[in-house]
């Protein structure tokens, strides 16, 4: 039976502690001075126990049965009793992706979207789709039909005077930006200690509201549930007019612009194999394999300049603060992502044979599938070995430095929710990955639709103060217990944040705060309902009084009032600058 990475591990884990060969295996660890020592190593090991040949990727590639079999599941979908046109999409759209190219499959698959998008009222997507439909071998007995709504889509965008545009908000920095790091305010500096490691701090007083970083990710991965509805490359919500890779089945793209970035970036050396890497491994894993083939891609492929180019790096003097953004190479930009934290002197022998399967395991798959990667490294063992200590190293700095890109769904069948956060994917920061957790924040993170991630301080912050990110847990929804053990599992450190020293209650435990009388609350409960509507007025109009109390009564956070007033806030945020579904576009038009 087929293991992905993790079974193979625990396997090996079983085997040598069954054994009796741990202390062996942990002592030869320790012995051990470089990644490229610890990977060879445990590669004895896996190979002494015959592991890898438990590892069978399926491989990828066109298959014109599946291509068909999608198509009937979008027919079904597509029905007039049932009228679930995203859903119909979405299976429509894998069947282009698995379809041959120039194939009635293929032509087939964008005529039934194209008929989606007429009932959407997409007129301009349709006729786009009635040309992909063309371009490849339409049957010529279907041909009237495409024409004809060709025709009724032509008057529809004559008669409704042009295709509606959206207004996008962007949040701007709240402060004058760096001069040399524009995407962030100059009121923030990174300090460095034995206790926080790199931090980042503020030289004047933080309001709530206040945007202090708007920062784009050296690298992301889209989450594989959008991979038929969003563009591999961009993440831009586009489902109605995505076109395939040529050659693998499992990435889509808005258009000729992004798949020709894409394969210049990550996607040449993925192709063949990222459909496996999705089976093998976690996102948090598959963003050391991302990471890594933007890394070779900045480098232009050149693995012997990019080796050089790490050799170089003074890992205790570089950090971003000290770089000038105005005029930064993408090979800097890497710079600062290849130093972020490892915690590799904090884990424990299990976790460092763990992260060494794991770029065994996906390195052999490369190198057995990934033609490109094959000619870069050419017969050079070296250059196979620097994939090899890439794939390691990013597998450690992923988990303790990568931040969850997120977007705002529409979900009208669920219980509370009309709309609810939902994973975008992920992506590596220079700056953000700066911040350190606390189980009692002071900021937030909002998903915007440009690709940037906008950080929002959500309670004051004086002078002096450190700024604190949330990696997962809350003292609002999550124990002392439990906060302790999972960050310690994770990322290595013991929490000591005001919310673990001083054992913050749980939310509903929270104590409330007794107003003065000339003072309202701010959450009415109708207008509350209005922003889980996603109502953008009551968003722009609440935000100020959201802030207002927040800087006013912060002072005795942690309170029931002030967390309920957070959430509140978060809720604008996200209503007014987060990235969006386009299915709410379409609610009155379909069943979704």
């Amino acid at each position: 039976m087929p293991l992905d990475a993790y079974d193979l591990y625990s396997e090996l884990w079983r085997t040598v502690v069954i054994n009796g060969q741990l202390e062996r295996l942990t002592a030869a660890l320790k012995g051990c001075s470089t990644d490229s020592e610890i990977i060879r190593y445990i590669r004895q090991v896996v190979d002494e126990h015959g592991m890898l040949e438990f590892i069978k990727p399926k491989g990828d590639g066109k298959d014109e049965s599946k291509a068909i079999a999608c198509r009937k599941r979008g027919n079904e979908c597509f029905h007039p009793k049932v009228r679930k046109y995203v859903k119909a999409v979405e299976h429509y759209n894998e069947s282009i992706a698995l379809a041959e190219a120039n194939s009635e499959t293929l032509a087939i698959a964008y005529a039934n979207r194209s008929a989606v998008c007429f009932e959407l009222q997409e007129y301009e997507a349709c006729l786009e789709n009635i040309r992909l439909a063309r371009q490849n071998p339409y049957p010529e007995n279907l041909l009237g039909k495409l024409a004809k709504r060709e025709a009724e889509c032509q008057n529809k965008l004559q008669s409704n005077g042009g295709a509606e545009v959206n207004e996008i908000r962007e949040p701007k920095l709240s402060y004058k930006p760096n001069p040399s790091i524009p995407h962030v305010s100059d009121c923030l500096e990174l300090k460095e200690d034995s206790q926080f490691g790199r931090y980042l701090v503020t030289n004047r007083n933080l309001s709530a509201g206040d945007v202090v970083i708007v920062e784009k990710p050296f690298s992301r991965l889209l989450a594989a549930q959008l991979r038929y509805l969003n563009c591999d490359y961009c993440h831009q919500d586009v489902f109605l007019s995505l076109i395939p890779c040529e050659s693998c089945s499992f990435t889509m793209f808005c258009s000729e612009n992004c798949r020709k970035k894409a394969n210049e970036g990550y996607h040449a050396v993925e192709c063949p194999i990222i459909k496996d890497m999705h089976f093998l491994f976690t996102k948090v894993i598959l963003m050391a394999l991302r990471t890594t083939t933007m890394a070779i891609s900045t480098f232009g492929g050149n693995l012997e300049e990019l080796r050089l180019h790490i050799e170089s790096i003074d890992e205790s003097n570089l950090h971003p603060f000290k770089l000038d953004w105005t005029g930064i190479s993408p090979q800097e930009v890497y710079s600062t992502i290849h130093v972020l934290a490892t915690n590799q002197k904090q884990r424990t022998p299990g976790d460092l044979t763990q992260r060494a399967i794991y770029a065994i395991v996906m390195s052999e798959v490369l190198f057995g599938k990934s033609q490109r990667l094959n000619e870069l490294c050419g017969d050079n063992e070296s250059h196979r070995d620097l994939v090899r200590q890439l794939i390691f190293r990013h597998a450690q700095t992923a988990p303790v430095n990568m931040h969850s890109l997120m977007y705002m769904d529409y979900a009208p069948d669920a219980d509370e929710e009309q709309f609810r956060q939902e994973s975008l994917g992920c992506g590596s920061f220079p700056i953000l990955s700066m911040i350190n957790h606390s189980c009692a924040p002071n900021l937030v993170r909002v998903t915007l639709s440009s690709g940037c991630v906008a950080a929002l301080i959500n309670r004051p912050v004086k002078k002096g103060g450190q700024l604190f990110d949330n990696y997962g847990y809350h003292h609002c929804l999550d124990a002392l217990t439990d906060r302790q053990s999972g960050l310690r599992a994770q990322y290595s450190f013991k929490c000591e944040c005001e919310a673990c020293r001083k054992n913050y209650p749980l939310y509903f435990s929270l104590k409330r705060i007794e107003l003065p009388p000339n003072v309202v609350h701010p959450i009415n409960n109708d207008e509350f309902e209005r922003l889980r509507e996603h109502d953008m007025q009551t968003a722009l109009n609440k935000m100020p009084d959201y802030c207002r109390f927040i800087n006013t009564f912060g002072g005795q956070y942690p309170c029931y009032d002030v967390s309920s007033v957070q959430e509140a806030l978060l809720r604008c945020f996200q209503v007014i600058f987060a990235t969006q579904t386009r299915k709410l576009k379409y609610k009155d038009l379909s069943s979704l």
